[in-house]
């Protein structure tokens, strides 16, 4: 998976590229290499909005793209709830994706004998 780092008002230094890197290894694991997955941080300049860091995330994978978005206080609390919010999408995917194709398929306390109908 390739992770592209944006900023927006805010200086993307080794402390952020680390800490992105470190939360989303558990989605690394789950996705293809040739994902691509686009990661925005933003910083607010305005007093009045207490929950002035965001983070938003785009999973580029096959079939769609996931995305998460978070408003925080603290920017490592924002790119948590980005993480967590794709790992759940993803979960959700695969799910229905198991559900869809076992849908059909009988089980064997639910198949007609061979004779009866």
């Amino acid at each position: 998976m390739r992770i592209d780092l944006t900023g927006t008002n805010i200086e993307i230094n080794g402390e952020l590229r680390a800490l992105v890197a470190k939360r989303f290894a558990k989605i690394k694991r789950r996705v293809p290499e040739d994902v691509r997955c686009d990661v925005i941080l933003a910083e607010e300049h305005n007093p009045k909005i207490a929950d002035g860091q965001k983070a938003e995330a785009n999973l580029h994978i096959k079939g769609g793209t996931i995305n998460a978005k978070a408003h925080e206080r603290d920017m490592a609390a924002a790119v948590g709830r980005i993480a967590d919010e794709v790992v759940r999408q993803l979960n959700r995917r695969g799910d229905r994706a198991r559900a869809h194709s076992r849908a059909g398929s009988e089980t064997i306390r639910h198949s007609h004998p061979q004779g009866a109908v």
